[in-house]
């Protein structure tokens, strides 16, 4: 969710202590909530214009599909986080064009030019996986934010991706749970109220949701090589789900960059050689940039 004005924050400590049932009505609402479409920065209309269109129908909307570079060069999808859009990838896009991939990216369900108002983690995984129905096996799968975790979710069920890259990812429900409460302002007693009440609604069709949709209980196929990226100074996304992802998944690689918040992350120079390295590397690890905290688990 984005940062919530402070009196906002301060409305929701207070009902939070005298009517917790209430404020965790009001709390559910708005996480469901995804509110206008995020406009394309000027600095990626180009890179927008420059898409080839398309259209994958799920749960009865229309995902708007986004496809650059040569047709026939590897694919490697990109999905993003909450309330952004495909166009928020600019910068990797041109990236990966220059390295001879196909860069395949979507607006989620009630995001940018997608129909829709609501949607969440598991939707958005399995938005993916129908858009990859259309570009074909890839050669990464490179998730920012809840796009990150939806990546995750979606390899779990079989999304042929050669490899994954998670920037700025939450570690699973408990964490943009723990995220939402926060930013709002609630109190930390009202976690397990909120969490509880989210996974009844929101995930119906999920027998556990704060168990099953944990990429550190549950995580991804061990043969999917997997890089984690996360700026020191993200305030959405504690560092620490990077550490606990990384931990939990052998042989992957963590890499903490100082400074660049949650969403700057994106467009950072040594993020984007990083990323591009992992997904056209067939297995020789990583070399990280000096300003970089690299680590390997065993």
């Amino acid at each position: 969710m984005p940062l919530t004005p402070a009196p906002v924050r301060t409305g929701f400590r207070i009902l939070g202590t005298v009517a917790p049932p209430l404020s965790v009505d009001l709390a559910l609402r708005a996480m469901r909530r995804v509110g206008p479409a995020a406009r394309i920065r000027p600095a990626d209309q180009m890179t927008h214009d420059a898409a080839r269109r398309g259209t994958v129908r799920v749960d009865g909307e229309d995902v708007t599909t986004y496809t650059w570079g040569d047709p026939s060069a590897p694919s490697v999808l990109l999905v993003h986080g909450w309330q952004l859009r495909a166009s928020r990838f600019a910068r990797l896009v041109e990236a990966f064009e220059a390295a001879g991939l196909r860069p395949v990216a979507f607006d989620g369900v009630a995001h940018g030019e997608s129909t829709g108002h609501r949607t969440q983690a598991v939707q958005h995984a399995r938005v993916l996986r129908a858009v990859q129905e259309q570009s074909g096996p890839a050669a990464a799968v490179v998730g920012h934010s809840l796009g990150g975790m939806a990546a995750g979710l979606a390899l779990r069920d079989g999304l042929a991706a050669d490899r994954w890259v998670a920037i700025a990812a939450p570690t699973g429900f408990e964490s943009v749970i723990g995220s939402f409460v926060r930013q709002s302002g609630l109190p930390a007693g009202v976690h397990d109220r909120l969490a509880d009440r989210a996974a009844r609604t929101m995930f119906p069709e999920v027998v556990a949701p704060r168990t099953e949709l944990d990429l550190t209980r549950h995580p991804v196929p061990a043969g999917v090589p997997t890089l984690f990226v996360q700026s020191t100074t993200d305030s959405m996304n504690d560092p620490d789900n990077a550490r606990q992802l990384h931990a939990a998944h052998p042989g992957s690689e963590l890499l903490l960059a100082p400074g660049l918040g949650h969403n700057r992350v994106l467009d950072d120079p040594d993020v984007l050689r990083a990323v591009v390295r992992h997904a056209t590397e067939t297995g020789a690890a990583q070399t990280a940039s000096p300003a970089w905290t690299s680590s390997h688990t065993a």
